[in-house]
C-alpha cells in the first residue's frame, strides 16, 4: 500500500471500507486486508477487481503498521480525502427540509463516530463540528461510524457562532440540547428545517453558542446521573426530531 499523503486518508473497519467503496469507488487508491476477513470482504474485493483497484493480503502486524492502528478490523483503504463541504452546501441540502447536527467541541472521536452513525441512520443532512484541532474526521471516528461518514458531509470550524448565524439568516431554526433547560423532547414539534446543537459532556453548550439558539430542548430522565453520553443523547433527540417534523421531503 502506498504511503498516506497530505491529500489522502486511511479508512479502516469493515463497515467503513464497504461504504467508501460503494459510495466513492473512484477515490479508492488501494486496499490491504488480512486473511481472516477474506470471506467477509469477497464482495468488496470483487468490486475492487472490476474497478481495477489494487488490493493485497498482508499479515496482521503489517496491516497495523499500514493502518497506524491495531483497531483496523482486518482492512485498510487508502483513499483520496473527501472534498471540504461548505456551509452554503449544507444549507442547500436542507432545501426540501431536514436536519443538520452541530457539535460544540465534542472531541472524543468515538463519540463523533457514534454520532455520525446515528445521523446517517436518521437521515441527517450534514454535520458542523467545532474543534480547535481537527480539520478532518479521524480514522477512528470513521471506523466507529460504520459507513455513516460517507452519507453525512462534515464541515469543521473553530467556532459555531458564525455558522449558526448563517443558518439562522437562511431561515433555519437553531435548537440547542441542554440537559437542564428548555422544552422536553417529548413535547417539542421540530420545524421542517433545523440544526440541532450538542455540546461536550463536560462543558455543555458554550454561552455564546447557547445565545444563538432559538430554543432549547432536553431529554427527561431521573436524577440518578447528571446527563447522558452525548452520542446516546443525540440518538434519542434525532429519533424524536425525525418523527416530529424535521424530515427531508
Amino acid at each position: 500500500m502506498k504511503r498516506a499523503q497530505a491529500d489522502t486518508e486511511r479508512v479502516v473497519g469493515l463497515g467503513a471500507a464497504q461504504a467508501t467503496l460503494r459510495v466513492r469507488p473512484d477515490d479508492v487508491l488501494n486496499i490491504a486486508h488480512t486473511r481472516s476477513v477474506r470471506h467477509e470482504l469477497k464482495d468488496l474485493l470483487r468490486t475492487a477487481a472490476r474497478q481495477r483497484i489494487a488490493y493485497r493480503e498482508v499479515e496482521p502486524e503489517e496491516l497495523a503498521r499500514i493502518a497506524a492502528t491495531v483497531h483496523h478490523e482486518g482492512v485498510c483503504l487508502l483513499v483520496r480525502q473527501r472534498p471540504e463541504v461548505r456551509i452554503a452546501t449544507l444549507i442547500e441540502r436542507l432545501a426540501g427540509g431536514g436536519l443538520l447536527l452541530a457539535l460544540d467541541h465534542v472531541e472524543n472521536p468515538h463519540n463523533v463516530g457514534a454520532l455520525l452513525r446515528s445521523a446517517a441512520y436518521f437521515g441527517v443532512r450534514g454535520l458542523i463540528a467545532a474543534s480547535p484541532r481537527e480539520r478532518a474526521l479521524p480514522p477512528s471516528a470513521v471506523r466507529v461510524a460504520e459507513g455513516g461518514a460517507e452519507f453525512v458531509p462534515t464541515h469543521f470550524v473553530t467556532s459555531l457562532s458564525g455558522p449558526l448565524a448563517q443558518l439562522q439568516a437562511a431561515g433555519i431554526t437553531v435548537i440547542g440540547a441542554d440537559a437542564g433547560a428548555g422544552t422536553s423532547v417529548t413535547q417539542l414539534d421540530f420545524p421542517s428545517r433545523a440544526v440541532l446543537v450538542l455540546g461536550s459532556e463536560r462543558h455543555g453548550l458554550a454561552p455564546e453558542v447557547k445565545q444563538r439558539c432559538t430554543q432549547l430542548v432536553h431529554i427527561p430522565g431521573t436524577d440518578s446521573v447528571e446527563s447522558l453520553n452525548v452520542s446516546v443523547a443525540a440518538g434519542i433527540l434525532l429519533a424524536f426530531a425525525t418523527r416530529r417534523g424535521a424530515r427531508a421531503s
